[in-house]
């Protein structure tokens, strides 16, 4: 059974829509075991108001946590006790404890994975990657989503490195066809940086199609679209809004017809990346999730299954082996 240590602080409605999540996830007879972080009376009750039996998860208390506008540091020094931290200690030195589950602090998160738990040889830093459902049939990847705004033409060959490891463990893709966010397909398109990256990538060995343009997010031409944090953000939440908003208009116009709730609801399926799970940290020793603030019981119920996919494909140990190398 995947245990999981689980930060119940820190999303923008507070503990109760991450707690009733693990109780969701729990009743519908997801295979894990919840060791939750937070106020225990609190989290105690909302459990037992959801009939969850005792027996079927642990309580670790802490009151503390790293609100969004403190600086990532803030894991560290005089909130030393904070939920995050308490989490990431837990999971370093269980052996039994196999991933962790935050909508904290991103920045926080990022520095904890190196400095609290601590990377695969050969890795400075994390990125961070969305499996988004928007490429057709398939989930497109999107690496980096928001963990390192300022990169490098050798962090974005590794990020392709390690999109490509997480295509193919967590997608199931053999040979993920990888892409570089640039303004055109055309090779010379670009800034200094991402042309730099282009020749880098390309001498991997990897299935490269080349540059990517925003519009690649739903055009199905790559499996795993490489960013810089900055634009890959962007492009995330611009995704999200403008599928949104497509919702809203054809409301507005069929909100009584079949056909067009229909439509809505593909959309919705198809651009609410919130309630589809969280991001995954690409690196750490040990499975690392991050959902968004603005994380309901559905996004918790999702990140759940979406860890237990991850340990079910390996995955940690397909990134080792890759970086390994």
């Amino acid at each position: 059974m995947v245990k999981i240590v689980i930060d119940t602080l820190g999303a923008d409605m507070g503990l109760a829509p991450v707690v009733e999540g693990v109780a969701k996830a729990l009743a519908e007879g997801l295979d894990f075991f919840p060791v939750l972080v937070g106020p225990t009376e609190e989290i105690r009750m909302i459990l037992d108001r959801e009939k969850i039996d005792s027996v079927r998860y642990e309580l670790v208390e802490g009151r503390r946590y790293i609100r969004n506008e403190d600086p990532p540091t803030a894991i560290f020094g005089d909130k030393n006790d904070n939920t995050m931290a308490i989490a990431y200690d837990r999971l370093k030195n269980d052996a039994t404890c196999d991933a962790l589950l935050s909508a904290g602090n991103t920045g926080a998160l990022l520095v904890g994975s190196i400095c609290r738990l601590g990377l695969l040889p050969g890795l400075k830093f994390p990125a961070l990657v969305s499996a988004l459902p928007c490429n057709g049939e398939n989930l497109l990847c999107l690496v980096d989503c928001g963990a390192n705004v300022e990169c490098t033409a050798d962090d974005l060959a590794r990020f392709a490195r390690m999109g490509h490891v997480f295509a193919h463990s967590y997608c199931g893709i053999e040979k993920p066809r990888i892409g570089l966010m640039s303004v055109g397909r055309e090779k010379q398109k670009g800034t200094a940086l991402t042309q730099q990256a282009f020749g880098k990538i390309s001498a991997l060995g990897l299935n490269f199609v080349g540059n990517v343009e925003g519009s690649d997010l739903v055009s199905d031409y790559a499996d795993v679209i490489v960013a810089d944090g900055f634009s890959g953000n962007l492009l995330l939440k611009c995704a999200e809004s403008v599928g949104k908003a497509a919702i809203r208009i054809a409301e507005k116009y069929g909100k009584d017809s079949p056909i067009v709730q229909a439509i809505c609801q593909e959309l919705w399926e198809t651009f609410d990346f919130n309630s589809r799970g969280g991001a995954t940290f690409l690196g750490p020793r040990k499975t690392v999730v991050k959902m968004h603030g603005a994380a309901n019981a559905d996004t918790a119920a999702a990140s759940i299954a979406q860890i237990l996919r991850l340990e079910k494909s390996h995955f940690s140990k397909k990134m080792a082996e890759e970086f390994s190398k």
